[in-house]
């Protein structure tokens, strides 16, 4: 139904990016809010010892500490694409300018492309690749996942519905 959609293009794609950066801060902020306040309630606990650190975001500047907060906070911004893109097939942003990302065959994508996805579309400078390959409507990510952005109608937009699908 979807697969002869037209391919979403780069000004659309940034569109929704922009849309969903706000989001996915606020998503951030809560991952972090949840590791300060774990650390913090260790550390009351006494299962950790924060005295010889300034504060709690010195305790996380610390060389292992800093690697696994950044892979703990990349795991939330890959997990919230991941479960939408999987759900639902789009973001909110991808919501409001009518984009679905599905397998080239039409069909939902997995959960294994839609991690991967993520992590090939970094900061979505994979977008870029339209330029690249004009006219074929596939960035990066799209053609190493085997997965498209197609634009939808607006009667297929209500169709969709994002809040019954991703529950």
């Amino acid at each position: 139904m979807y697969a002869s959609a037209p391919r979403a293009g780069f000004a659309r794609r940034l569109s929704a990016i922009i849309y969903d950066v706000l989001v996915l801060c606020a998503v951030i902020m809560a991952a972090a809010g949840l590791a300060f306040m774990l650390v913090h309630g260790l550390d009351i606990l006494q299962l950790i010892d924060l005295t010889q650190y300034e504060d709690t975001a010195d305790f996380f500047s610390q060389s292992l500490q800093r690697w696994l907060y950044f892979a703990y906070l990349l795991s939330a911004a890959v997990g919230f694409y991941a479960y939408f893109w999987v759900r639902a097939g789009q973001t909110l942003g991808m919501r409001a300018w009518r984009l679905l990302l599905l397998q080239q065959n039409g069909q939902k994508i997995t959960l294994q492309q839609a991690v991967l996805r993520a992590l090939l579309a970094f900061a979505g400078l994979g977008n870029f690749w339209l330029f690249i390959r004009w006219g074929k409507g596939l960035a990066l990510q799209d053609q190493l996942t085997n997965t498209q952005m197609v634009l939808i109608s607006k009667e297929q937009s209500k169709q969709l519905n994002l809040y019954k699908t991703a529950r």
